[in-house]
């Protein structure tokens, strides 16, 4: 009887030490998609511009298309502050165009910059309007903790359940 005893209250002690360190942290699992309107900017070699179109398509308004219409000479693309491959992937690029699918999980700000090669004098132009852009911070909107005070409650219950058994043995024990 006593071999059994023992048996069933290690198995309850390994079991509530297992459920509080198992559900102790936090899924790392899945990522919320962020279905709502991404703000667009556009600019030309860092600086703010109207030279630059979007659209987005109407089946899917996570893919933007950005075209260069000014007089300069397109020399490339970047994205400030998203990764390529993480943040977004390159659909397509054709000419003055590019074409990006942001990922469902970037919730920033999307920074088109067209690096274009320009004439000088519309380089003295544009140094004339010369502003500066702030730098944005994602961060996570959610205020839910993870769920594992379930978990955690039940393996305390059934630790103290368990201390309980083995000071009732004790003292049983003890009277005999």
């Amino acid at each position: 009887m006593k071999k059994i005893l023992s048996v069933v209250l290690s198995l309850v002690m390994l079991f509530s030490v297992g459920a509080i360190s198992v559900n102790a942290f936090a899924a790392v699992g899945s990522v919320e998609e962020t279905k709502g309107a991404i703000e667009i900017v556009t600019e030309v070699n860092g600086k703010p511009s109207d030279e630059i179109t979007h659209a987005t398509d109407p089946d899917e308004p996570r893919k933007i298309t950005f075209t260069y219409t000014g007089d300069g000479e397109l020399i490339g693309w970047e994205f400030p502050g998203m990764s390529e491959g993480v943040d977004y992937t390159i659909v397509s690029e054709d000419g003055n165009s590019i074409t990006v699918l942001v990922a469902d999980a970037y919730a920033g700000e999307v920074i088109a910059n067209a690096i274009v090669n320009e004439d000088e004098e519309e380089e003295e132009e544009t140094t004339e309007k010369e502003t500066t852009t702030k730098a944005t911070t994602v961060k996570s909107e959610s205020t839910k903790s993870p769920k594992t005070g379930a978990a955690a409650s039940a393996g305390l219950l059934a630790m103290g359940a368990g201390a309980a058994i083995l000071t009732a043995l004790k003292k049983k024990e003890d009277a005999e």
